[in-house]
């Protein structure tokens, strides 16, 4: 009789197998996809956010509209302006970013991608998955998720609007 040492190719096969149906249940219970999708999701909102201010503000200096206020703002090729920068309502930046949204003034508003909140010179928005209560969410449904952008007002010509984000909690 021949002294058998080690494994055979098929209880190599085997295993490698039974490895690789494990690897594929268990991974994502490691790795959370999600989390850095939404994450993306919000620093890319950030970046448009920025290129539609930029180009909303170029049109704006051609066209010698910088006078725009909160009270009084000036439309600039479709866009609400203040400063010449586009405004925080839907009529200003969500509509100069192509973001899809309805009735964002004053109360908020969750499409299948974005909730929006906007009020005194300053808009929220966040991942429309992330935000309960589509109908009557308040700026703190928004807030409390602690995934979201801000974009406030210019306050000068001079000055650009601030564009925060915050994504502890995507």
């Amino acid at each position: 009789m021949r002294n058998q040492k080690g494994f055979t190719l098929i209880e190599l096969i085997i295993v490698i197998v039974v490895l690789g149906i494990l690897a594929v249940t268990a991974a994502p219970q490691f790795i959370n996809f999600s989390t850095d999708a939404r994450t993306s999701t919000v620093k890319g909102l950030k970046g448009a956010l920025q290129g539609a201010a930029q180009t909303v503000y170029a049109r704006a200096a051609i066209d010698d509209d910088l006078d725009g206020t909160s009270a009084a703002p000036v439309t600039v090729n479709g866009v609400a302006t203040v400063n010449g920068y586009p405004a925080a309502t839907q009529a200003g930046i969500a509509t100069a970013a192509n973001l899809d949204a309805t009735n964002v003034d004053p109360a908020a508003t969750v499409t299948t991608d974005w909730a929006f909140f906007a009020d005194s010179g300053t808009i929220s928005i966040a991942p429309g998955d992330q935000v309960p209560a589509p109908t009557a969410a308040e700026v703190e449904d928004i807030t409390d998720t602690n995934c979201y952008a801000t974009y406030s007002d210019a306050a000068d010509s001079n000055t650009p609007p601030a564009i925060t984000i915050v994504t502890t909690g995507c």
